[in-house]
C-alpha cells in the first residue's frame, strides 16, 4: 500500500485547503457592493431590526458572507465562518474527485480546481451542502451515520437560512430531500426539522431580532425576490449572441445534469434516485437564476463554475467508475464555457507557497487586535479620501440620525455617523410598490432619519455610465419615496459631490389632485401638463407593469425592458413595478434646486416603450410650499 493511500480523505482535503488558501480579511472600500456590506454590518452593530428597519436580500447573518472588516468582532466571525465553509468545501471536493481517481491525483486536481474557481463569489455553502447530500445518497448508511448527518445538517443549514435569502433556505431543503432519499425515517426527519427551526430561531434572537418581525421579514424578502427579475437590467457588456449562447448552455447543463442524476441513480433505490434528481434540479435552477437575471462577465463565470461543481457532486454518487469519469469530463466542459468571458482581473491561485504565506498572515491578523484595527482604520481613511465630504456638509450631519442615498451607505461608516436608514437602504432595490411605500413611510415618519446625505454618483464614485443604476432616472428610484423626501426634507448644504437634506417640522406638500388622464399606444408621446405656481406634476402609469405570460418569462428568465422617453430624445430605464407609484415630471420654478440632485426631469412630453400596447397616464398636481 502506498503512502498516498494511507492518507485519509479528510487529511488530503485539509492539505489541499491549506495549499490553496483564499480566505482572508479585506479592507473596506467605497462602491455599491462594499456599501451594502457596510449596511449589513452596521445594522447588526446598531441592533437594527430586519424586516422592519432593514430590508434587503440578506438576513441578520448576512454580514458573515463578507470579508470586509467594518467592525473587529463581526470581522472575526465572518472570517471564521468563511474559513470553516472553505475547508468543508475542500473536503467535499477531494472526496468527490477521489471517487473517480486515486486520492493523490484527486488532491492535485482539487488544488488546480480551487485555483481556477472564483471562490469569493462561489455559492460555497450551497455546494458544500450538495456534496454532503450526495455522500448520504451514495449508499446505505448506518443508523449512527444518519444521526450524525441529522445534527450536522441542521447546524449547517440554520445560519445559512439567515445569511443569503435567495439560496440560504435552499440549503435546508436539499438536506431534507437527502434525508427523505436515504429513508432516514420519520423520527430523524422530524428531529432535523425541529433542530433546524430551533437553531434558526435562536440565531434570529441572538442577533437582536424580534420574534414579531418574522412575518415582515419573510414578506419583504419575497417582495425583493419577486421584483428582481423585472427590475434589474441585463448587462450590455456581453455580446447578445454570447448571452443567448450562455443561457442556452446553462439550461442544457441543468437538464443534462438532471438526466445524469436519474440515470446514475438507478442502482441506489427509488427514494434515493428521486432525491438526487430533485436536488440536482432545484440547485441547477437556483444557479441558473443567479446567472441569467443580470448577465455580465462576472455572473456568467460564477454560474458555470457553480454548475461545474454541481456536476462533480453528482458524479461522486454515480454507481461505476466509468460514469464518474464521464460526469467529471462533463464538469470540465461546463466550466470551460465560462473561460471566454472570464473577467481579466479575476485572480488564480496556483502558487502553494504564496497561498500558505497568505494563510499564515491571515492567522496572525485573526489573533492580533492591532492588525485587525489597522485593516479597519486603513479602510476608513481611504474611503474618506474618496468621498471628500466637506467640513460644512459633515457639520450638518453631526448630532443627527442620517440616511444615505442612493447607495453609498459606506459613507455613514467612514465618517462614523449615526446611521438610521430607510428600510431598503440602497434604494435602487425598492423596486416594487410595497417596498417603495415602505421607504416613503419611513421618510414621512417624524421619527425617521433627521438628515439625508445624497451622493452625486457621477463624481464621488463613478461606477455606471449614468447618474443611476441601469440608466434609470434618480428621481424615480423609487418614485413614492422621492416625493416623500421632497415633501418632508429641504437642502441644508449642497456642493458638487454631496447634498445634505434636513427634516422639516411638517410636510410642505398639499394633497395631490388629478388634473388629466390620457390613453396612448406604447411609444406614443403624450403632453405633460404645465404646473402652476408652487406645484409639481407627477404621473401614475397603468399598463407598464409585468402581467400575464410575461410573469412566467420573468420567473424563468427576465422581464422585458421598459423605457421612458422624455422630451422626445432622453431615454431612461423604467422599473415596471413602480411605474404606477407617481413619477415626478415637472416642477414650478423655485421648488427644487437645479443640478445633479434635482429629482424632477422637467418633461414636457413623455412616452413609454415596452409593457402593454395601450397605456393610461393619470397626471396629478401637488402644491409644495417653499
Amino acid at each position: 500500500m502506498t503512502r498516498a493511500k494511507r492518507v485519509p480523505v479528510w487529511g488530503a482535503g485539509l492539505i489541499v485547503a491549506l495549499l490553496g488558501w483564499s480566505v482572508g480579511f479585506q479592507t473596506p472600500g467605497p462602491g455599491v457592493d462594499p456599501s451594502w456590506n457596510a449596511g449589513l454590518a452596521m445594522a447588526i452593530d446598531q441592533g437594527l431590526h430586519f424586516g422592519k428597519e432593514v430590508v434587503y436580500t440578506y438576513g441578520p447573518l448576512g454580514f458573515l458572507q463578507s470579508r470586509l472588516v467594518f467592525f473587529g468582532g463581526l470581522g472575526i466571525l465572518s472570517f471564521l465562518y468563511a474559513a470553516i465553509l472553505y475547508v468543508l468545501f475542500c473536503l467535499g471536493l477531494v472526496w468527490a474527485l477521489g471517487r473517480a481517481m486515486p486520492l493523490l491525483a484527486a488532491a492535485v486536481v482539487a488544488f488546480f480546481v480551487l485555483g481556477w474557481l472564483p471562490m469569493p463569489l462561489l455559492e460555497v455553502g450551497l455546494l458544500t451542502a450538495v456534496f454532503g447530500c450526495f455522500w448520504l445518497l451514495k449508499e446505505e448508511r448506518a443508523p449512527r451515520a444518519l444521526d450524525a448527518f441529522v445534527l450536522a445538517a441542521a447546524v449547517f443549514a440554520a445560519p445559512a437560512a439567515l445569511i443569503k435569502l435567495s439560496t440560504g433556505p435552499l440549503v435546508a431543503v436539499v438536506f431534507l430531500l437527502a434525508l427523505l432519499g436515504a429513508r432516514a425515517g420519520a423520527r430523524r426527519i422530524v428531529a432535523y426539522v425541529v433542530i433546524f427551526a430551533a437553531l434558526a430561531l435562536a440565531l434570529w434572537l441572538a442577533t437582536g431580532q424580534r420574534l414579531g418581525d418574522l412575518p415582515a421579514f419573510v414578506g419583504h424578502t419575497v417582495e425583493i425576490a419577486s421584483g428582481y427579475s423585472s427590475a434589474m437590467l441585463r448587462s450590455t457588456e456581453v455580446a447578445p449572441w454570447k448571452v443567448i449562447a450562455a443561457v442556452a448552455a446553462a439550461i442544457l447543463s441543468g437538464l443534462a445534469l438532471v438526466g445524469a442524476a436519474w440515470i446514475t441513480g438507478r442502482g441506489r433505490g427509488r427514494a434515493s434516485r428521486r432525491a438526487g434528481v430533485a436536488i440536482a434540479a432545484l440547485v441547477s435552477f437556483a444557479i441558473y437564476k443567479e446567472g441569467v437575471v443580470r448577465i455580465d462577465a462576472g455572473h456568467l463565470t460564477v454560474v458555470f463554475a457553480d454548475a461545474a461543481v454541481l456536476w462533480v457532486a453528482v458524479a461522486a454518487a454515480a454507481p461505476s467508475a466509468v460514469w464518474r469519469r464521464l460526469l467529471l469530463v462533463a464538469a470540465a466542459a461546463v466550466f470551460a464555457i465560462s473561460l471566454p468571458v472570464r473577467p481579466a482581473g479575476l485572480e488564480t491561485r496556483f502558487d502553494p507557497v504564496a497561498n500558505l504565506r497568505f494563510a499564515v498572515d491571515q492567522a496572525r491578523t485573526l489573533f492580533s487586535p492591532g492588525r485587525l484595527a489597522t485593516v479597519t482604520a486603513d479602510g476608513r481613511a481611504a474611503m474618506q479620501l474618496t468621498y471628500e465630504l466637506a467640513p460644512p456638509g459633515l457639520a450638518a450631519l453631526r448630532g443627527h440620525t442620517v440616511a444615505v442615498e442612493p447607495w453609498e451607505v459606506g459613507a455613514a461608516w467612514a465618517y462614523e455617523l449615526d446611521w438610521q436608514p430607510l428600510p431598503v437602504f440602497q434604494n435602487y432595490s425598492a423596486y416594487t410598490s410595497a417596498l417603495d411605500r415602505l421607504n416613503a413611510a419611513a421618510a414621512e415618519d417624524p421619527g425617521g432619519p433627521e438628515r439625508i446625505l445624497r451622493q452625486n454618483t457621477q463624481v464621488v464614485q463613478p461606477e455606471f455610465p449614468g447618474a443611476d443604476l441601469d440608466d434609470r432616472f434618480p428621481g424615480w428610484d423609487p418614485p413614492e419615496q422621492t416625493r416623500a423626501v421632497l415633501c418632508n426634507f429641504a437642502p441644508l448644504y449642497t456642493d458638487e459631490r454631496w447634498q445634505v437634506l434636513g427634516r422639516l417640522p411638517a410636510s410642505r406638500c398639499g394633497a395631490a389632485r388629478v388634473i388629466g388622464t390620457v390613453e396612448a399606444a406604447a411609444g406614443e408621446a403624450v403632453t405633460v401638463p404645465t404646473p402652476q405656481a408652487r406645484q409639481v406634476v407627477f404621473v401614475r402609469i397603468a399598463g407598464a407593469g409585468v402581467e400575464g405570460l410575461e410573469r412566467v418569462q420573468a420567473f424563468l428568465f427576465h422581464a422585458g425592458s421598459r423605457h421612458a422617453v422624455i422630451n422626445g430624445d432622453t431615454r431612461y430605464r423604467l422599473v415596471p413595478e413602480t411605474a404606477g407609484d407617481g413619477l415626478l415630471l415637472r416642477a414650478a420654478p423655485g421648488i427644487v434646486e437645479p443640478g445633479p440632485f434635482d429629482p424632477v426631469p422637467e418633461a414636457a412630453t413623455l412616452a413609454v416603450e415596452g409593457g402593454s400596447d395601450r397605456l393610461t397616464y393619470t397626471f396629478y398636481a401637488m402644491s409644495v410650499r417653499r
